[in-house]
């Protein structure tokens, strides 16, 4: 943008438009070209102009955005590229970047929402979001069109907690095969990925050590690093855990050191087949959840989440008197600021009790 005085005495306006292309505007003072130019700055800051550099469609931008990402795990990856793939490029692929205006996107969003769920539909915004916000810093887009869309909302599910007597239902349920897999997440707080990548090597007694993650990307297993940079840790499991797990290592592991603790009956990592074929059968053998029959087939509705095992843990720790930074070492958390965002809730006895405490010392 720029205001500068032409031949004829007028001042010359001169910016980009939302579709990239070169505009000016005569003003027949200075004061009034440069206030014009002002506006157009503050429209791309609030996102009501996109302007672009260059002609780039948003196909090329995925291309080159994803050739970028060496820095992100493969999981993380995949799902951008299915997003991509299946609802972003074939309505925007050969669009240019320029083009894609707040309004075009939001009527994408509910036209999306017809017909899928918002959980998912906030899925795909989201890796478009973050598309346009590399766009951004390389260049190609003056502002992100998506920070001016009203995202679809997602119904939060609660939190759900196991009591000792459901984990423990639970896990005499299913073949002795997964019976530790069901343990060793409730009582350790291991992700799933976390689960399924654990090897022998890893453990040692009651201490177990998370050196990794096990995840299935179109159809091979790929191992990575965990999460986040605090996901490599060692943690004890509780001593009736260890003895048991022993027991799993020495019936169902193989006898190297990189051989899996948990794998299915042919032998194989434990894939998302585990949870219609083992957990909810499970679950629904000691009352949770609702079993039907539908096309002569068992149907479940309303079933507990695997990935509770891994808040029942927290809430166990909490109960045992855990303090909140033990918490985040265990589950391997970032920051504690994450375990006290996710778990906060839980722990709202702790300052009754901190002041139980400091009244019994002056009592003394």
């Amino acid at each position: 943008m720029s205001v500068k005085k032409h031949p004829s005495g007028h001042w010359q306006a001169r910016w980009r438009d939302e579709y990239g292309k070169q505009r000016a505007k005569f003003f027949d003072t200075k004061k009034e070209a440069e206030r014009h130019v002002e506006n157009m700055r503050v429209d791309i800051r609030r996102g009501t102009a996109t302007a672009v550099i260059g002609k780039i469609t948003v196909a090329a931008l995925s291309r080159e955005w994803l050739d970028a990402g060496v820095h992100l795990a493969p999981g993380t990856i995949q799902t951008y590229q299915r997003d991509l793939n299946y609802y972003i490029l074939p309505n925007f692929g050969d669009l240019q970047v320029s083009r894609m205006s707040p309004a075009i996107i939001q009527r994408w969003i509910v036209e999306e929402l017809k017909r899928l769920a918002p959980s998912s539909v906030h899925r795909h915004y989201r890796t478009l979001r973050t598309m346009f916000g590399y766009a951004v810093t390389m260049g190609y887009l003056l502002a992100n069109p998506c920070d001016k869309v009203n995202a679809p909302r997602i119904p939060r599910r609660e939190m759900e907690t196991f009591t000792v007597d459901q984990i423990e239902g639970i896990a005499a349920a299913v073949n002795p095969r997964y019976r530790c897999f069901i343990l060793v997440a409730a009582y350790g707080g291991l992700r799933w990925s976390e689960l399924v990548g654990l090897r022998r090597t890893d453990v040692n007694g009651a201490r177990v050590t998370v050196a990794g993650q096990l995840l299935q990307i179109d159809g091979e297993w790929m191992r990575s690093d965990p999460k986040t940079s605090a996901g490599r840790r060692t943690l004890v499991l509780p001593e009736s855990v260890a003895e048991e797990l022993a027991q799993h290592l020495a019936t169902f592991t193989g006898p190297k050191p990189t051989d899996l603790v948990f794998t299915n009956q042919q032998g194989n990592p434990v894939g998302v087949a585990f949870r219609w074929n083992v957990w909810y059968p499970a679950c629904a053998s000691i009352g949770m959840g609702e079993r039907t029959i539908k096309n002569h087939k068992p149907a479940y509705a309303n079933m507990p989440r695997f990935h509770d095992l891994r808040h029942t843990s927290v809430a166990l720790a909490i109960a045992a008197g855990a303090h909140p930074k033990a918490i985040q070492q265990r589950l391997g958390h970032s920051s504690i600021a994450v375990t006290m965002d996710r778990y906060g809730h839980l722990m709202a006895g702790i300052d009754e009790d901190l002041a139980a405490d400091i009244d019994n010392l002056r009592k003394k």
